[in-house]
């Protein structure tokens, strides 16, 4: 796992010296991706320079730094990711008689590409990745992301040439003219709690779209295509539960290739749980963390965490978090991200990943994405029964009569009513679930927002990112009438990539740890999409078929338990401990002062929660989180 950079611009457009102290810087702002080696190369004859920041995980040696070439010299690749089935890629293409001289997966990727071409590769890799491959022959570029989007890959287009990094710090090394809020990206984050792909929080800067490549031609406008959707499969034939099974079995043990040690965040519920399960003797003593809290006793799941692991035979070891660290934690500007992350999860995982990465480690396995194939939330279920309600003539009907007779009312009130929105959105004939990511309704938008972003006045980007996946849905889907799989493709591309897969890169990777994620793994995501709802869910139980799994493998105690999630007592603390934080920062930023939030309303949220009014902590947390980047990536960076 690494860090990439780089720009592709019109040849001799920049002089050499100066395109390499940016590379270099570029690089360095992110060493934490790859602290291992570093390398910058800039051919001046064809625009293009490649940064490379190195995570040792696969093939040790130097002879696998990068930016690496091909062994003729045509291709040079600047590479993020694994490939977890090189192995056979890589037997595959040494029978076409590909010339391998490393032992790692990074030239699978640069043959499997002139073997099979762009998509032909794309199509047979099993991992998770962002690359940067150039073709000196054909002078084209190509950037590519992984299916479900485990790898962030920014980039900006403009007269000037291409810049694209891993992280926006890097990419504004590149480009400073980058570092502008965007008044519909910033409007689309306080709707969702994130900024939907390709769009994001700065003007003119884009994130590649998961399973997307992108190729570009010095001189040209980039061209973006889509390879992969996990929709539009029939259910395979066989017994459903043993093809799960073995599904996950398979993506288990993908994600153990390694030339370094494995290590695991078990939380003691069902996901990483089962994630443990398929190790087999592979993860016999394998070391296992668990986080819990010193003042929270009652958010610790060590208890269950314990019983796994003492079954599996796991090295296991806790991770206490005092209220104290975690307000450090907060203040602590140099973990401030570049690009913000609403979930407040981030904390804990950030007090995992230290540990682990103390303990020597380079590569940790999660239990990411189970929720958002398997339909594990509650909010899914309550838009299973919205999408079958307010669907139906009758029901629209009365949401038309309801949000005329309440309109009046809602543009006066400060506290916006998420019921009116769907009674509105369901009226219009908009998508009525928006995924359980929500920050600020339309009806409140005009309250939180500042007079600058009112009157830039954008589009409701938000809205339309979702009526995008609903239009995707109903042209791929195998069965389209299946609320269910609608529900859970809702989720799969957006606070699971867009919210959940971000923290995880970022957090762990500030570490220098690769996390990786078997319920990703697309083959396993693929047949998850196939089942229906009757058979996934059956009797409409959350994840009730990877329950009748977990009986298989584990203890019932962790199986039949209530789900409690991988959480951190944001909305306690901040009536206590974390309190000051907040307040100090909703008193002094920026982003209040500039006039793009108003900040009297952010501190009249942030008063009622406090008084226990009503529980305002996700959106206090995202506003909280929004101003710390403001304050020390855009005002900050121009400092």
């Amino acid at each position: 796992m690494c860090g990439i950079a780089g720009l592709l611009g019109p040849q001799g457009r920049l002089d050499p010296e100066d395109a390499r102290r940016r590379l270099e810087a570029a690089g360095a702002a992110q060493a934490h991706r790859g602290p291992d080696a570093s390398g910058v190369v800039y051919l001046p004859d064809h625009g293009l320079g490649l940064a490379h920041r190195r995570l040792s995980i696969l093939d040790l040696s130097a002879r696998s730094d990068q930016p690496l070439a091909s062994h003729d010299g045509r291709f040079l690749i600047c590479y993020n990711g694994e490939v977890y089935n090189y192995r056979a890629l890589r037997a595959e293409l040494t029978q076409r008689g590909a010339l391998l001289r490393t032992d790692g997966d990074t030239e699978a990727v640069i043959e499997g590409v002139r073997a099979w071409g762009v998509e032909g590769f794309l199509s047979r890799a099993a991992g998770m990745f962002a690359f940067a491959l150039y073709d000196l022959k054909e002078r084209r570029l190509v950037l590519a992301r992984d299916r479900a989007g485990k790898k962030p890959l920014y980039y900006a287009a403009g007269p000037g040439g291409l810049v694209f990094a891993s992280e926006l710090a890097a990419l504004w090394r590149l480009d400073p003219d980058r570092r502008t809020l965007d008044p519909e990206g910033l409007d689309a984050w306080l709707a969702l709690r994130f900024s939907p792909s390709p769009s994001t929080l700065c003007a003119g800067v884009k994130k590649l779209q998961p399973a997307h490549w992108l190729e570009a031609r010095s001189g040209e406008a980039p061209i973006v295509r889509r390879y992969w959707s996990p929709l539009g499969r029939s259910r395979p034939p066989g017994e459903l539960l043993d093809r799960v099974d073995a599904a996950l079995a398979t993506a288990a043990q993908r994600r153990l290739v390694s030339d370094v040690p494995v290590c695991l965040f078990l939380s003691g519920g069902l996901d990483s749980s089962l994630v443990a399960s398929y190790l087999g003797a592979a993860g016999q003593g394998l070391t296992a963390y668990s986080v819990g809290y010193e003042d929270l006793p009652a958010y610790n799941e060590f208890h269950y965490a314990k019983a796994v692991a003492a079954r599996l035979s796991l090295d296991y070891r806790e991770v206490l978090v005092p209220s104290a660290a975690a307000l450090d934690t907060l203040r602590d500007d140099s973990l401030v991200l570049d690009d913000p992350v609403s979930d407040w999860v981030w904390v804990p995982l950030h007090e995992l990943s230290r540990r682990a990465h103390a303990d020597g480690f380079k590569v940790v396995l999660m239990g990411e994405g189970s929720d958002e194939v398997f339909f594990g939330y509650d909010v899914m279920l309550k838009g299973l029964r919205q999408l079958e309600r307010w669907t139906r003539p009758a029901w629209r009907a009365l949401a038309k009569a309801g949000s005329a007779a309440l309109g009046p009312v809602t543009r006066r009130s400060r506290r916006g009513h998420s019921r009116f929105d769907l009674w509105r959105r369901a009226a219009a004939g908009e998508p009525v679930y928006l995924g359980s990511s929500v920050g600020f309704p339309l009806s409140q938008r005009h309250h939180v927002a500042g007079p600058r972003l009112r009157e830039a006045a954008p589009a409701d980007a938000g809205t339309a990112f979702v009526s995008r996946l609903y239009a995707e849905f109903a042209a791929g889907a195998a069965d389209p009438k299946d609320r269910a799989a609608l529900v859970s493709y809702v989720e799969f591309n957006s606070k699971m990539t867009e919210v959940l897969l971000q923290r995880v890169d970022r957090v762990t990777m500030r570490h220098s740890l690769e996390a990786r994620a078997p319920f990703l793994d697309h083959e396993l995501v693929e047949l998850a999409f196939s089942i229906p709802e009757a058979e996934k869910i059956p009797g409409r139980r959350l994840k009730g078929l990877l329950k009748e799994l977990g009986r298989r493998r584990l203890p019932a105690e962790v199986v039949d338990r209530p789900k409690m999630g991988f959480s951190f007592p944001f909305k306690e603390w901040l009536r206590g401990p974390l309190a000051p934080a907040v307040t100090e920062c909703f008193a002094d930023s920026r982003l209040f002062s500039d006039g793009w939030v108003d900040g009297a309303f952010a501190r009249r949220l942030l008063a009622q929660h406090r008084r226990g009014l009503a529980d305002h902590a996700p959106r206090v947390w995202a506003l909280y989180s929004l101003a710390r980047w403001y304050d020390r990536w855009i005002v900050g960076g121009r400092r």
